[in-house]
C-alpha cells in the first residue's frame, strides 16, 4: 500500500489515489474520454460541411441528377440533419457526464457503421460507383472505430465512474 500522488494519504490499493482523490479523479473528463469529446465536437462541424456540400449539389446541379442520383443525395441530406441533432444530444449527454451516454454513443457509433454501409451500396448500385479503397474508406475507418469504443463504453471503470448524472 503506497501514498496518494496528490494529498500524501494511504492510496487505495492497487491504486495511486485514496478514496477521496480518486472519486474527485475520476468525475472528470480525462484519458482517452478526449478522443471521442473531440470526435464529438469534429463531427459537428463536419456534419455541417457535409449538409452544405449536399444541398449545394442539389441546387446547383438539380438538372443533372435522374431520380436515383437525387434520391441518394436526399437520403444523405436528411440523415445528415438527423445526425446533427443526434450528435447534439449525445454532446450534450458526454459534456454533463450523464448516465445514459455509453448507450447513445454506441448508438451514434452504429448509426455511422449504417450508413457508411448503406450509401456505399446505394451509391455502388444507383451510381455505379466502385468498390475501391477511396470509396470505401470511411466504411472501415467507422468500423474500426466502433471496434475500440464499443468495447470501451461497455467496460472501462472509467466510463462508468465519469457519467454518473
Amino acid at each position: 500500500m503506497g501514498t496518494c500522488i496528490q494529498c500524501d494519504k494511504d492510496a487505495l490499493k492497487e491504486s495511486d489515489f485514496c478514496a477521496e482523490c480518486e472519486a474527485r479523479e475520476f468525475k472528470k473528463i480525462r484519458g482517452w474520454l478526449f478522443v471521442p469529446a473531440i470526435s464529438l465536437v469534429l463531427s459537428l462541424l463536419t456534419i455541417v460541411v457535409s449538409i452544405n456540400t449536399t444541398v449545394k449539389a442539389l441546387m446547383e446541379n438539380d438538372g443533372a441528377f435522374v431520380g436515383g442520383q437525387k434520391g441518394l443525395l436526399i437520403f444523405e441530406l436528411v440523415f445528415f440533419v438527423a445526425m446533427f441533432a443526434y450528435t447534439l444530444f449525445v454532446s450534450s449527454l458526454f459534456f454533463r457526464k450523464k448516465r445514459q451516454l455509453p448507450r447513445f454513443f454506441i448508438g451514434f457509433l452504429l448509426l455511422w457503421l449504417a450508413f457508411y454501409g448503406m450509401d456505399l451500396v446505394l451509391a455502388h448500385q444507383l451510381m455505379g460507383l466502385p468498390y475501391v479503397y477511396d470509396n470505401v474508406k470511411p466504411l472501415l475507418r467507422n468500423v474500426v472505430s466502433a471496434a475500440i469504443w464499443i468495447p470501451y463504453f461497455l467496460v472501462s471503470v472509467r466510463v462508468k465512474r465519469t457519467f454518473v448524472r
